[in-house]
């Protein structure tokens, strides 16, 4: 039986982060749906934090959480949610574990800036994917296509369609809903135009591809909504020349094993976007890599997380991490000439 929290501190808790996200939500004053996941998230992420001793796991929650309590119309901020996080914690911790925790989220809120890094990384100027995400943001899905098609139309590479279009205006896209300037309901409208985009742009993948002979399986771990990441890195990679399986989110561990095994893959992609989601990532590799049939597998990871801490991948023992779908397939083909000397 899995255990409910990963880290040792946390470890004799015997209720589940949702049910306590609850609690906690009560004791603020305020048990509407978006402070319960706040204080859910921040939960999960402190969890992890401790878990792997990486304190910016949990100030990157702390930066987002502001604006969410804020458009949630919270009475309360940050602070007084680590307090009532410690408050409910107290009766299960020692007084080393309960001190723990308060190390850490005073460390997390020290390092609040230190997602200025993801952050930078979000650049929407003047052109096609800021069109997009416009034209997607205010319900017009067929203006938001119109510009996939156009770019198509003249003669646009699948590659920058994807690299200079979706992904840009995707990582905006995350960057609103943080910020609580759109609703879930945008993010999952947009997204929906995305992945209908990156149908439009598949059949163009197989044109003119050299076959490599070799294999991914890409997975995006947990109950990930934001898989767009991992199927565009799986799409590049099938342009490239890779046969793929692209699993999509949620999926068990043992099934992406098995497709691991069953489809010879070379790599296994693994994407992950809330901290919450790392854990997932580690029991999925420590299962791959006590599995004979997967020797010599290799693990790139990417997703929020990482490019907050790159020392992550690291931890959780992935050979390797990138920050967006043109590294991956850098980093794949890297590994593909390494092999190739190899032998």
């Amino acid at each position: 039986m899995t255990a409910i929290w990963e880290s040792p501190a946390l470890g004799g808790i015997p209720l589940d982060p949702r049910v306590m996200a609850e609690e906690v939500a009560a004791d603020l004053g305020l048990l509407s749906g978006s402070v319960i996941e706040v204080v859910r998230l921040h939960l999960e992420a402190l969890d992890s934090a401790l878990s792997l001793g990486v304190p910016e796991l949990l100030a990157d929650q702390l930066r987002w959480q502001t604006v969410r309590l804020e458009s949630a119309g919270a009475p309360f901020g940050p602070e007084d949610v680590d307090k009532a996080v410690r408050e409910a914690l107290g009766p299960h911790l020692t007084p080393r574990q309960l001190a723990q925790v308060e190390e850490l989220q005073n460390s997390a809120a020290v390092l609040g800036a230190s997602g200025a890094h993801a952050d930078s990384l979000v650049a929407l100027p003047v052109g096609p994917a800021h069109d997009y995400l416009a034209a997607a943001l205010a319900g017009h899905r067929d203006e938001a296509i119109a510009v996939v098609r156009e770019a198509m139309m003249s003669e646009v590479s699948v590659a920058d369609i994807m690299l200079g279009i979706l992904q840009p205006a995707q990582v905006e896209l995350g960057r609103l809903w943080e910020a609580g300037e759109i609703s879930i309901a945008h993010e999952h409208y947009t997204t929906a135009i995305t992945q209908l985009a990156l149908s439009l742009l598949y059949p163009r993948l197989l044109l003119n591809r050299t076959l490599l002979g070799r294999s991914v399986v890409a997975t995006s771990v947990g109950s990930e909504a934001h898989e767009v990441g991992i199927r565009m890195i799986s799409d590049l990679m099938e342009q490239a020349g890779w046969r793929t399986a692209y699993l999509g989110a949620d999926v068990p561990h043992a099934d992406v094993i098995e497709r691991v095994a069953q489809h010879r893959a070379d790599v296994l992609a693994v994407s992950a976007t809330m901290a919450g989601h790392i854990r997932g990532v580690r029991e999925l590799i420590t299962l791959l890599r006590a599995d004979p049939r997967c020797a010599g597998v290799r693990v790139l990871v990417g997703g929020r997380p990482f490019t907050i801490n790159p020392q992550l991948a690291d931890l959780v023992g992935a050979d390797g991490w990138a920050p967006g779908a043109a590294e991956a397939l850098e980093i794949c083909r890297t590994w593909t000439e390494d092999r190739s000397r190899a032998r």
